[in-house]
């Protein structure tokens, strides 16, 4: 098991990761960071992590406030694009 500071370094490095890989592929076609944050935030969900909202912040420099917002508007556009 890694120590705390590593894990932290590798679930860091993994958001960043995700996130330069979404932007890569999506494009000009994105929906927005906010989509990518919204599916990177469901990955760690996914995958257990026990603070997906603070890992997030940890990789983006975000408040966690904002991060919040953020994917309540991409939660709003999937729920929208969905009717």
């Amino acid at each position: 098991m890694p120590s705390v500071g590593a894990y932290q370094v590798m679930v860091r490095r993994y958001v960043e990761g995700r996130l330069a890989e979404l932007a890569r592929a999506w494009g000009r076609a994105a929906a927005g960071f906010e989509s990518d944050l919204l599916t990177v935030f469901e990955d760690l969900t996914g995958r257990g992590q026990a603070d997906p909202l603070g890992a997030l912040a940890m990789a983006t420099g975000r408040p966690r406030t904002d991060l919040d917002h953020l994917l309540d508007v991409a939660r709003q556009r999937t729920d929208h694009d969905r009717a």
